[in-house]
């Protein structure tokens, strides 16, 4: 295991509470014992180093602190970080990831090393911070898909120990620099928020062996078809957990009538987003599906927590729903309306906004891509497109005994320019994330 992947797995609660600061995690470690645990709270509330820091107290003297970003050096809602850890007493601070912000860059360790504490960032600190796991089990989430390094190696499918005792430095090197990637790839929308005050736009497409990413009844209308594995769904409620919003589009949420809430992770359900279109929803639809209804257990409803439905015609049906909040987009190209709908999440200061469109919406978004939209601002950021090659999936396209078969429904293709640069396996199915070029 390692110290700064429990860290991270910390933070992931922490999202859709911290905004629009980053949701960060931290652990207090003394002797090889963890003695504390903390994540950013809401904004003018402790961060991650704080609340850890409070719940180890005075075992925190002597200890070492592995927090996934650099600590905060500056008086903001809250007194910095780094006099937190220098108060307490810490020996040494491991951060996995800079802060982009100049104003903490490279000042955070230059402050803690004047104070006498040993400092450790990035691919050294995740390195360092690997241990050896207790016989008792696996102390992280159980659902861990996300820690692939460039061979293919997945936390779900972890390598094997070499003998007994403590694992070869070579495995601690390979462990240490898959949670470094892990942690890289989940701040990877942070920075771009920081950089752009935008927010990072990752598209999460699956096909089938061939080609198809949905499915048509005789009448037209389209129907549910599930196409990757169980270790790819795992893969999907993760991206989810880390995302501050999940959108699908009309077509999808019609056909599938999507929950789109995290249940294979552990992790906050993001906000849903509705790129609604052209289309009226009615008051029996919207009595009837998911998307519409509060999350599970909720008591009450803050404006942070709503369900937003981007519309270009008026949503009288969903006026009286106390739990969703339905913005009128203008007119004009998509491209125009997408990007007028990306300026409203940003303000809500959303890092990630995760989409998992249906062909139509899919297409809108490849098509426009490479239209009118300036080269820093796309409107995709990162596509996560799975590969099937599951049979089954072909099967259920034929129908079957008194069933009648259904129309493929094409992948539009991946976008023009699109450069590829990671791929994974899970099963059956093959993960290829493209970036635009």
């Amino acid at each position: 295991m390692n110290y700064l992947q429990l860290a991270l797995e910390e933070s992931f609660l922490s999202i859709g509470i911290s905004r629009p600061n980053p949701a960060v995690g931290a652990v207090v470690v003394k002797d090889g014992i963890i003695v504390g645990k903390g994540r950013t709270q809401r904004p003018g509330s402790a961060h991650a180093e704080v609340m850890a820091l409070r719940d180890a107290g005075e075992c925190a003297r002597g200890a070492a602190i592995y927090v996934t970003l650099e600590p905060c050096c500056h008086y903001g809602r809250t007194p910095p970080c780094t006099k937190a850890i220098i108060d307490a007493g810490i020996k040494e601070v491991y951060f996995a990831h800079a802060d982009p912000n100049p104003v903490v860059r490279g000042n955070s360790r230059k402050i803690l090393e004047e104070a006498g504490i040993r400092v450790f960032e990035g691919v050294e600190a995740c390195i360092a911070a690997s241990f050896e796991e207790a016989d008792e089990g696996d102390c992280g989430s159980g659902c861990r898909v996300f820690g692939y390094d460039a061979s293919g190696r997945t936390a779900g499918n972890p390598m094997p120990r070499a003998g007994v005792g403590m694992r070869p430095q070579s495995e601690l090197e390979i462990e240490g620099q898959s949670v470094f990637a892990e942690i890289e790839r989940y701040f990877e929308a942070y920075d771009y928020f920081v950089r752009n005050k935008a927010t990072f736009v990752e598209v999460k497409c699956a096909v089938s062996e061939s080609g198809c990413m949905g499915v048509a009844r005789p009448d037209g209308s389209h129907a549910p078809l599930r196409i990757t594995g169980q270790g790819a769904n795992c893969w999907n409620h993760e991206l989810r957990a880390m995302s501050d919003a999940v959108l699908v589009g009309a077509g999808t949420l019609l056909a599938d009538n999507p929950s789109l809430d995290v249940r294979y992770a552990r992790g906050n359900n993001p906000v849903k987003v509705l790129w609604a279109g052209h289309r009226e929803f009615t008051a029996e639809e919207a009595r009837g599906l998911n998307f519409f209804k509060p999350q599970e257990g909720a008591t009450e409803v803050a404006d942070d927590k709503r369900s937003l439905v981007f519309s270009l015609v008026d949503q009288p049906a969903l006026a009286s729903l106390p739990h969703v909040e339905t913005i009128r987009i203008t007119a004009g190209t998509f491209s125009s309306c997408w990007r007028e709908m990306l300026a409203d999440i940003s303000r809500r200061g959303m890092h990630r906004l995760m989409v998992e469109p249906g062909a139509t919406l899919a297409h809108l978004l490849f098509e426009n891509s490479a239209g009118d939209v300036p080269a820093d601002r796309p409107l995709w950021n990162r596509l996560d497109l799975w590969h099937s090659t599951d049979p089954r999936v072909e099967d259920a396209l034929e129908g079957g005994e008194g069933k009648p078969a259904l129309t493929p429904v094409a992948f539009p293709g991946v976008p023009s320019g699109a450069v590829a640069r990671e791929s994974a396996m899970l099963g059956p199915d093959v993960l290829t994330v493209y970036y635009p070029s």
